[in-house]
């Protein structure tokens, strides 16, 4: 897995690619978590991620909670595999996924 940051339209973008598993959870939560300490608001590209796990589900919800109050964590190109994870675990209702 690589993670690329940059910005866009004045909001940080965080883009992981690969899966976001048991292996590599770890990087990516402590990747989002910093950038959820000095961003108000953060967008989670999920273009290029093949899979989550129930690892990755947590930390991308513990990023949620982080921004809560704030302006929000968004996430965006979200592919079909893993939408399908979100619906079945009941996060699409919870996450501002567009």
């Amino acid at each position: 897995m690589t993670i690329k940051v940059y910005e866009e339209n004045g909001t940080t973008v965080i883009a992981p690619e690969g899966k976001i598993d048991h292996i590599t959870v770890k990087e990516f939560d402590s990747q989002i978590t910093d950038l959820c300490e000095k961003n108000e608001t953060l967008t989670l590209d999920m273009a290029g991620v093949e899979y989550v796990s129930s690892a990755a589900l947590r930390a991308i919800l513990n990023a949620n909670d982080l921004l809560e109050g704030k302006g929000g964590l968004v996430l965006k190109n979200v592919n079909k595999k893993v939408m399908e994870i979100f619906n079945i675990t009941g996060f699409a209702d919870y996450l501002d996924i567009r």
